[in-house]
């Protein structure tokens, strides 16, 4: 990735602060799609790669009825019927397909996806088949689908001046250490990353779910097609690139020594949709494959538990909402929303104020500008007064990268604050599984730390806050600081391995005028059912369960108990064996 000089960023910090306010007019974004434009391509190269958005019959009523099943439920009657909301979806969908399709009889057009969630087709046209396709009565719109560059990110320099957090100081800022503190890591929940791929081997990722899915356009997934899932999916597809790993990193890292991504417990899924453009000699995104992996993501919602979607990629600056350009993206992520999984999108790294990038133009994203370790923002992040929703450090982050297993180094961008705030979702989801998008998303700006723009002093966009945003839907607050280490009891007669539990109480609850009485402790199993195991005194703040198995893994659960009997919400820890 290219290395920024200091000089540039004085001389362009110049020109950037004699025009703040000021809003480009000739953004790439801004092109139209149209007919004629497409038509150019099609005659220029034989064809040209479309999108196209079909008229579905009852499209609205039955992508209601696949929106009723939201992720996080493992009742089998309930996942039962979503796969059938769901499959007739699909059918109404294909069924117009069919019908499109065969007004092309006779033309040479190439299919690379039929959508089964949204009422979309992608396709390579010829001069000829494109000619047809406008005339449809069953087509709405064709655009084209264009690749999208993998965001730049830099490397600071030792001398440079920008405050740079390491992911040490990040995690701080953004609150998931007071999170931690209550037991909420993320345990339970998979962050989706849509981006380069992912290096699983890292030690980065020590004792992770990782599933992995490919969407390559182009052919790059590792089995020589455009998809491919599986272990080894979606591994990197051109030597040293880091990013997806380094994103990956953020969200949910844990080397289980001292390196801590927001969500350390996190899993993850990662969807590699890059493939190599001979003309850049580098990767880019096709819109079709990251709308694909959205859907993807979508349809595995019973299958695995996602809090949030992370898109730390883009291209194409807007000025203001971009839904009628980019109608697929907005329905597949709308469909995520409705189903309580934010796809949370990074901004760009332009330094531009009033514009963003697409996709995080998109009105129902979240999309994520950047701050430095001073919570100031960040120079390079590109922001605008109403499309941003919130902002995360981005500058100088260290994480995960590919040499090696063990290989780590900083980058800045905004795709390195957007996955802080998918690693908050995990952490918060954690917390509520129920809690709505809008609630999630009004907590994250309500609590967060209101950060001025360098564009202009108002409106403030809130830098996240995840244990802030906790402890505010918190009445009765649980301990702090809640951990267990196993000991040994050694005696003549026996060798008893024992768990010691400690924890400290949570000052919040005294604010609140919450008088607690006692403390219950709890074994928690795989599916974090709690089971009681004893309770003690207000002013005791220690526990030991004794007798416990040599060589287990034990997961515990503490709560705050007041005088009336109410109880909060536990903090968990795991004790693991010597």
């Amino acid at each position: 990735m290219k290395q920024k000089k200091r000089f540039l960023l004085i001389v362009t910090l110049l020109i950037f602060c004699a025009a703040l306010t000021a809003v480009a007019s000739n953004f790439k974004g801004e092109k139209s799609y149209d007919y004629i434009d497409l038509m150019k391509i099609a005659k220029t190269e034989g064809y040209v790669r479309v999108i196209v958005h079909m008229d579905v019959q009852r499209i609205h009523e039955l992508t209601a009825e696949s929106n009723r099943y939201k992720t996080g439920y493992g009742d089998i009657v309930y996942i039962s019927e979503a796969s059938a909301a769901d499959e007739k979806l699909k059918r109404a969908i294909s069924h117009t397909a069919d019908q499109v399709l065969h007004e092309l009889k006779g033309k040479t057009y190439e299919i690379n996806h039929i959508f089964s969630t949204i009422p979309y087709l992608g396709l390579n046209l010829s001069p000829e088949a494109l000619m047809v396709m406008k005339n449809l009565p069953q087509v709405l719109t064709i655009r084209e689908d264009r690749p999208h560059p993998l965001p730049e990110t830099w490397k600071e320099n030792g001398n440079d001046s920008i405050a740079k957090p390491q992911l040490v100081d990040s995690t701080k800022l953004v609150g998931a250490d007071k999170a931690w503190s209550m037991g909420y890591t993320g345990d339970g929940w998979y962050v989706a990353i849509l981006d380069s791929g992912i290096r699983r081997t890292h030690e980065f990722f020590t004792g992770k779910n990782i599933v992995e899915q490919c969407y390559s356009l182009l052919k790059d997934c590792p089995n020589g097609q455009n998809s491919m899932s599986g272990t080894g999916a979606a591994a990197h597809i051109m030597s040293g690139e880091y990013h997806g790993t380094h994103v990956s990193g953020i969200a949910a890292g844990n080397n289980k020594n001292n390196m801590y991504g927001v969500a350390k417990d996190a899993d993850i899924i990662m969807v590699q949709v890059f493939s190599y453009i001979a003309a850049w000699n580098d990767i880019g995104s096709y819109d079709s494959d990251q709308i694909k992996g959205l859907e993807y993501l979508y349809q595995k919602r019973n299958q695995y538990k996602i809090a949030a979607v992370n898109m730390s990629l883009g291209g194409y600056e807007y000025t203001g909402p971009c839904d009628s350009i980019y109608g697929a993206e907005k329905a597949a992520i709308d469909n995520l929303k409705a189903v309580r999984i934010p796809t949370v999108i990074a901004s760009g790294n332009a330094a531009a104020c009033g514009a963003i990038d697409a996709p995080a133009c998109i009105s129902s994203a979240v999309a994520v500008s950047g701050t430095d370790k001073s919570d100031n923002h960040w120079f390079w992040a590109s922001w605008h007064q109403t499309m941003v929703d919130l902002m995360a450090p981005g500058a100088g982050i260290v994480s995960a990268k590919t040499n090696s297993n063990t290989h780590y180094g900083s980058a800045s961008g905004t795709s390195m604050s957007t996955p802080h705030v998918t690693g908050a979702y995990a952490i918060l989801r954690q917390f509520d599984p129920n809690l709505s998008f809008a609630n999630a998303l009004k907590v994250f700006k309500d609590e967060g730390k209101k950060i001025t723009s360098l564009c202009q002093a108002t409106p403030q966009t809130p830098r996240i806050d995840v244990g802030a945003a906790i402890q505010s839907l918190m009445s009765l607050a649980p301990p702090l600081n809640f951990a267990g280490e196993q000991e040994i009891n050694r005696s003549l007669l026996q060798t008893e391995y024992l768990n010691l539990l400690t924890w400290d109480s949570n000052p919040q609850n005294a604010q609140n005028n919450q008088n607690i009485v006692k403390y219950r402790i709890y074994t928690v199993d795989n599916s974090n059912n709690l089971t009681f195991l004893a309770e003690v005194d207000a002013d005791t703040f220690e526990y030991r369960h004794r007798m416990v198995t040599k060589d287990t893994e034990y997961k515990y659960g503490v709560k705050s108990i007041n005088d009336k009997g109410e109880d909060s919400t536990p903090a968990y820890t795991t004790v693991e064996t010597l």
